[in-house]
């Protein structure tokens, strides 16, 4: 009597692909996010350019303020669920950038979360740190012959970091500046960088995505 045999499923862990979640979706709705927030920031620098016409008594100085007001409070509304998915985002591509290659990170994915919330360093060279980590695994992982051709150039990252370094300083300084014309126009500067570091923010967002979707 014989006995037939079955074969089983190999032993060890799941393919890494497997654990990969992909961050298209999340990139789309970023898309569209980072988009509106440019949009408000130029508004911005239109509606910072009529107030320091109304400061120099060029214009009626209640309808300029009411418009700035407003911009202002559609610009915040923008930020904060474009703030929400980003960091989520950003937090998806760490992970998985550490299931492709872990030992590229010292330290947790939590950080991807946690850089955020440190001043002015956190949101600049620390975010910029894990971000280059993450578009090096992401490319080299993705590319047809391995690590060695892993060369998508990191262009897009180190301009979307200077750019919104720039502003946040620029933004900081309106705050230091007593002469109230003056004040307005480095306020419109800091809001056209804004302006410039979600545009560039789409560039790396949807790239770092689709290299991911490749690996």
């Amino acid at each position: 009597m014989s006995f037939g045999t079955r074969s089983l499923p190999p032993l060890g862990p799941p393919p890494v692909r497997s654990s990969i979640l992909s961050p298209k979706g999340l990139a789309t709705a970023l898309t569209v996010l980072l988009g509106v927030c440019a949009a408000t920031r130029a508004l911005m620098v239109v509606a910072g350019a009529d107030r320091y016409a109304a400061l120099d008594g060029v214009t009626d100085p209640d309808p300029s303020w009411a418009l700035y007001s407003a911009v202002m409070g559609m610009t915040l509304l923008a930020m904060v669920p474009t703030a929400v998915v980003f960091i989520i985002w950003f937090h998806r591509v760490r992970v998985n950038a550490g299931v492709l290659a872990p030992e590229m990170f010292r330290r947790g994915a939590g950080w991807a979360i946690g850089v955020w919330f440190i001043p002015l360093v956190g949101p600049t060279l620390l975010a910029y740190g894990i971000a280059v980590r993450v578009w090096t695994v992401s490319a080299s992982k993705s590319a047809p012959g391995g690590p060695a051709s892993g060369s998508a150039s990191m262009t897009p990252v180190a301009a979307w970091c200077a750019t919104f370094g720039a502003a946040m300083l620029t933004s900081l300084a309106t705050g230091r500046v007593a002469e109230a014309r003056t004040s307005v126009l480095v306020g419109a500067a800091s809001d056209l960088l804004y302006a410039v570091a979600a545009l560039l923010a789409v560039v790396w967002v949807r790239r770092l995505s689709a290299l991911q979707s490749r690996a």
